[in-house]
């Protein structure tokens, strides 16, 4: 009776030999799809993707100030404008710094030429040395006055110390401005950088050389970039560090000021 019902059971479940070698291979491979599908999420965990939030910032900016006073004559850029190493950014109305510049080149001319007569008059014994020494130090007097000129004049035309844009206007065309006042505010905009705080724990895998990717809030645009300097302090408080790193393909427009999220793929070691 046994064997009957069991032969009707496997009748009923249409169970042949074939068919339950089949059902037992079937098991073999839902069983090797678990498995794969565990190792995959074990790479996704040990990959995980970790953010953080970035600062687009200027590799260089300048507030440019002279340590003269004249009258601006031309103000060739405006905020907003773009102008390369050695444009002229600032002009002054020199006039009066180039004449008395003449003046001073003046006296150092006659005092040389009295320094070289006195040399001839000590040759044949017609003037002590001290009234040479004496005529010597005046002439050294007048070259120095001549050079604290010529130094003003040459901040008459003030020339961009670097490529980049025009960020603020101190001063307008036609004014005044004391001396050491600020006169425009310049910022390199050819090579930003991205200023980061990180947990001090990324140390462990985060080094010089490691790469992300920075999504520009302002544009979404998704950018690659990596690591060049690791700051040198932990903050004991909040447990970070500042690093920067710097784009390494070319978009537009990227402008210091910009925000947005680093993302990096942990090692996960």
């Amino acid at each position: 009776m046994y064997g009957r019902y069991s032969s009707d059971w496997r009748s009923q479940q249409n169970l042949s030999p074939s068919n339950t070698r089949k059902t037992g291979r079937q098991w073999v491979h839902l069983l090797l799809v678990f498995s794969l599908l565990s190792m995959w999420s074990g790479t996704v965990l040990a990959q995980e993707m970790l953010k953080a939030t970035g600062v687009v910032k200027a590799n260089a900016e300048a507030t440019i100030s002279v340590n003269m006073s004249a009258r601006v004559s031309e103000l060739p850029f405006r905020e907003g404008d773009a102008f390369v190493t050695d444009d002229v950014i600032v002009r002054f109305d020199c006039s009066r710094h180039r004449a008395v510049l003449k003046a001073r080149k003046a006296v150092e001319k006659a005092r040389r030429l009295q320094v070289k007569n006195n040399k001839r008059l000590v040759r044949h014994q017609a003037l002590g040395r001290n009234e040479l020494a004496v005529s010597i130090a005046a002439l050294e007097e007048a070259e120095a006055n001549s050079d604290e000129q010529a130094l003003l004049v040459s901040q008459c035309t003030v020339r961009a110390p670097f490529s980049g844009r025009i960020v603020r206007q101190l001063i307008n065309e036609n004014e005044t401005p004391r001396s050491n006042q600020p006169l425009v505010k310049i910022v390199d905009t050819t090579r930003n950088e991205i200023e980061l705080i990180v947990p001090s724990k990324w140390l462990n895998w985060l080094s010089v050389g490691t790469g992300f990717r920075f999504v520009i809030e302002e544009t979404g645009s998704e950018v690659a970039a990596r690591i060049i300097r690791i700051g040198a302090v932990v903050d004991a408080v909040s447990q970070t560090i500042k690093v920067t790193g710097e784009f390494t393909e070319k978009v537009k427009p990227v402008l210091p000021g910009m925000s947005g999220s680093a993302i990096f793929a942990s090692s996960g070691s």
